[in-house]
């Protein structure tokens, strides 16, 4: 694969990933047929497809376990010191 065709790819993952998770930390409906256009160049499109079609569940899960982790940490540290950002 070209280095365009591979930018396609991890961009499908990436965007995939991206409103997956958006979409479970929200509590909002998401259809993994609803695929974005990502460019008018059909090989482009494709790759960007293949991309999007990679992410299994364990690459959701493991993403939204993280970003709650995240969450979780920060509000820890908030009520133990209080707000962040010189606030």
């Amino acid at each position: 694969m070209g280095k365009n065709w591979d930018w396609s790819y991890q961009k499908g993952r990436e965007k995939r990933l991206h409103f997956e998770v958006d979409a479970r930390m929200h509590n909002l409906p998401f259809n993994p047929k609803d695929i974005p256009l990502h460019s008018h160049d059909g090989t482009m499109q494709s790759h960007f497809n293949k991309g999007w079609w990679s992410v299994c569940l364990v690459d959701i899960e493991l993403r939204v376990k993280s970003n709650m982790d995240y969450r979780h940490a920060r509000q820890r540290l908030r009520e133990r010191f209080g707000e962040s950002n010189g606030h």
